[in-house]
């Protein structure tokens, strides 16, 4: 008669206990983190409705309430989104000090390529609300992104050619862009941009028409709208200039108006 085999109990029970344990020590955030990411992601909804101005209202509590409760990185982050939306509501003076305090939370942090992305920013806002230190923001991102962030890199290598003194030295810096990260579309529609401006101020109506067109479906996939519509505008002035071009220019400009339009939209209080 065979006898009959006991049931692993004691093997059960301990791998249900090593569940136990493994559930236990997953990390648990706090009311306060919690509150700062549900903040954080009210401002990422705003930002998919169209609404920057709403969105860095709720990603500017989301950095207080993550900093109040010692929590830099998210702190960063949202300061850093803070400042993008002001920029693209059109506040560059208001974008300047949450982008300054994003730069400095994630440089303590560790978080080189958060940095990079911070300074990137504040490097534009410093520009459209015609202040200096646009290059040295420049050059303080492409050294933290180093090879971390290549599209961050590529950025600053773009934004450095735009303000290069030559040519030559700008087309260096465009050159580098293009090899770092020149596929992808953050970089792409910038890179264009900035070559159909060089080549229009050279004299070459013909490259910097190509560059503007070439920059309008880039721009549009990554939701720049104020780079957008400036490339629309200048592809239509330029087309104007063109005998067979009237039908391109008349496309050129609808399309301008529809984002003009876009972007003078009433927001959420």
């Amino acid at each position: 008669m065979s006898r009959r085999r006991a049931p692993a109990t004691g093997l059960a029970a301990a791998a249900a206990l090593a569940l136990g344990l493994a559930g236990c020590a997953a990390p648990r955030l706090s009311p306060v983190e919690q509150l700062a990411r549900s903040q954080r992601a009210g401002g990422e909804t705003a930002s998919r409705f169209d609404d920057p101005t709403t969105a860095a209202t709720l990603y500017g509590r989301a950095a207080r309430t993550a900093a109040e409760g010692d929590r830099p990185r998210l702190a960063a982050d949202a300061a850093c989104r803070e400042g993008l939306a002001r920029l693209a509501a059109g506040e560059a003076s208001r974008a300047l000090a949450p982008l300054a305090r994003a730069a400095a939370l994630a440089r303590d942090a560790g978080d080189r390529p958060l940095a990079a992305r911070a300074q990137l920013g504040l490097a534009r806002a410093r520009q459209a609300a015609g202040l200096p230190g646009v290059a040295e923001a420049l050059g303080e991102a492409r050294t933290l992104a180093g090879d971390a962030d290549p599209v961050a890199a590529a950025l600053a290598e773009v934004g450095l050619g735009a303000l290069a003194a030559t040519p030559a030295d700008a087309e260096v810096r465009f050159t580098a862009a293009q090899r770092l990260a020149g596929e992808s579309p953050e970089v792409a529609g910038p890179l264009a941009l900035n070559r159909a401006r060089r080549a229009e101020r050279a004299g070459d109506p013909a490259a910097a028409r190509a560059a503007y067109l070439a920059a309008l479906g880039p721009l549009g996939n990554t939701g720049d709208r104020r780079a957008l519509l400036s490339a629309l505008r200048a592809a239509a002035r330029l087309a104007d200039q063109d005998p067979t071009g009237a039908a391109e220019a008349a496309a050129l400009r609808r399309r301008a108006d529809e984002v003009a339009a876009g972007l003078a939209r009433p927001t959420v209080p």
